[in-house]
């Protein structure tokens, strides 16, 4: 399936300004909680590439950056193990304040895995922010301190989430039909 069709099999969830003032919303809360610290900033790769990368240029406080790439993700299939790609040094963590991004907050088992990785290595404390909060029924084992938007329980697409592969490019979010 292309792009074109891919889009055309799909409804439009939130739009590109939408996502914007959420982003937006969510650095004001950043910063308010944020004051005078310093925070070690890790977005969660692929999906959190370009919304960390709008957020924070909207941040004000002192930050340290890197990244995270870990997945339950294989071919679009959940996997019982958490794979670690990449895991931040240690010198910036250990003791630190850590704020994770990631695009959605789905299930919750990675990301809850992620935090409880962050304070095996001596986290003082991990905060978790996420653009995309998807309404599932059932309880999640997670609970996140910044979320910009719900959306519903579909296969969500764009602005930095892939339908296959594909899409993580385009400026909106969408949902497969």
């Amino acid at each position: 399936m292309n792009l074109n069709e891919l889009i055309s099999n799909s409804s439009l969830i939130y739009s590109n300004e939408e996502i914007n003032s959420a982003i937006e919303d969510l650095a004001n809360n950043c910063n308010s909680k944020f004051i005078n610290q310093k925070i070690t900033v890790l977005p969660v790769m692929k999906g959190a590439l370009i919304f960390a990368g709008q957020l924070v240029s909207k941040l004000n406080f002192c930050c340290e950056l890197d990244y995270i790439h870990a997945s339950r993700y294989s071919n679009n299939e959940a996997q019982s193990k958490l794979d670690w790609k990449y895991q931040p040094n240690i010198d910036l963590i250990k003791d630190k304040v850590i704020l994770v991004l990631d695009d959605i907050l789905d299930e919750g088992i990675t990301l809850n895995n992620i935090k409880k990785k962050l304070l095996e290595m001596g986290a003082k404390e991990v905060l978790i922010g996420v653009l995309f909060d998807k309404k599932i029924n059932k309880q999640k084992p997670i609970k996140v301190d910044f979320i910009g938007l719900e959306v519903p329980n579909s296969y969500v697409y764009g602005f930095g989430l892939d339908f296959k592969g594909i899409g993580r490019n385009i400026p909106h979010l969408y949902a497969y039909k």
